[in-house]
């Protein structure tokens, strides 16, 4: 009795793992696939029903849309070429033999012409297949011709997913707007991602141009000068620059009036933000002795300036855009004015900050 038992015991195990094993291919069959899934089946079952090294071409797709069917034709000759195991015939005389017979890559085909297609490019199989709605997904069929005797070799049934990108492909207004959209936001994060990995160098972008705020100190006079600047800079590389600058001071008496022009030189070392700079110019001061010296008549000097400079690039966040620019440098004006002979007339010690924006 208990052998009798055991026996149905083990043959309703049977019978429910049988059971279970043909319900779970029903599902695996069932399965939908993504484009790119069907594709890469497809291009897996014509190489196993081929031989090795066959002519193939893809002849034609048939599906509503014909941006659907060139997608297939071109992903899935791609598909064949990177397998190496067959080989693709060449589609550059298609075209011509497509427009002479009146047929199109998204069109129906019938499978004699196929077959005089085939032959016209030398081609052993000709592959051909078609979209079909089915409702809830759609049926992706690919049929393998043979060229000599017009038979199907195989056919191969997918089910195919309706997700974004095949609505897309087939004309979907709203799918397309829902691509576009997810493509900017691709875009956008890649340029966050970008920006962040960029090094953070003030000299990122070609231009720059900013107004300062200087401080002077006159050796001559002992006396302090405030005054302003416009500075533009262009990178020549990542690591020199050349630039004017145009300022303009006077001191707090208003005995002394500054104006000058110049050329300026930055080379920043390690290609970021410090640099050390020199500039040449012209300079024209106004000095008025009366307040020291009576015997003294208001004058003029002018003259060639140099200056050289050490400063600072600090950007407020991302690399350019809007940034600060500290800097400290000794303006050294040689020329000619009240002792009437050309020399140097006075060291001018400054240090300024500039709020600029680059471009």
């Amino acid at each position: 009795m208990s052998i009798l038992m055991f026996k149905e015991f083990a043959m309703k195990k049977f019978l429910l793992i049988f059971v279970l094993s043909i319900l779970a291919a029903g599902v695996i069959s069932a399965q939908e696939l993504t484009l790119k899934e069907v594709i890469t089946r497809s291009s897996k079952s014509i190489e196993e029903t081929l031989p090795q090294r066959a002519k193939v071409i893809v002849l034609n797709f048939e599906s509503p849309a014909k941006a659907f069917s060139d997608y297939v034709i071109d992903e899935l000759s791609g598909e064949l070429i990177e397998g190496k195991k067959i080989t693709v015939v060449d589609r550059r005389n298609l075209s011509a033999i497509m427009d002479e017979m009146k047929f199109q890559y998204s069109g129906y085909v019938s499978d004699e012409s196929m077959q005089s297609i085939g032959k016209m490019l030398g081609a052993q199989a000709v592959i051909s297949g078609s979209l079909t709605d089915m409702g809830v997904n759609y049926r992706f069929r690919i049929r393998i011709i043979n060229v000599e005797t017009a038979a199907v070799q195989r056919q191969i049934s997918l089910d195919l997913k309706k997700d974004t990108q095949v609505a897309y492909l087939l004309g979907n207004a709203s799918a397309q707007q829902e691509m576009e959209k997810k493509r900017q936001e691709t875009e956008k994060e890649q340029r966050k991602i970008d920006r962040a990995n960029e090094p953070k160098k003030a000299n990122a972008r070609n231009n720059w141009i900013s107004p300062n705020f200087n401080f002077f100190y006159n050796t001559f006079e002992n006396s302090p000068l405030f005054g302003g600047s416009i500075k533009y800079e262009h990178m020549l590389n990542s690591n020199m620059s050349l630039g004017v600058n145009v300022y303009a001071g006077v001191d707090g008496g208003f005995n002394t009036f500054s104006l000058g022009i110049d050329a300026v030189f930055h080379f920043y070392p390690w290609g970021k933000t410090f640099f050390l700079g020199t500039a040449l110019g012209y300079g024209l001061t106004y000095l008025n002795f009366q307040n020291y010296e009576p015997s003294y008549e208001p004058s003029f000097a002018n003259g060639i300036v140099v200056t050289p400079e050490i400063g600072w690039k600090m950007d407020f966040g991302n690399t350019g855009g809007f940034y600060f620019q500290p800097g400290i440098s000794g303006a050294l004006f040689f020329g000619t004015g009240y002792k009437g002979g050309f020399g140097l007339l006075t060291v001018l010690p400054q240090a300024y900050l500039g709020i600029g924006l680059a471009f």
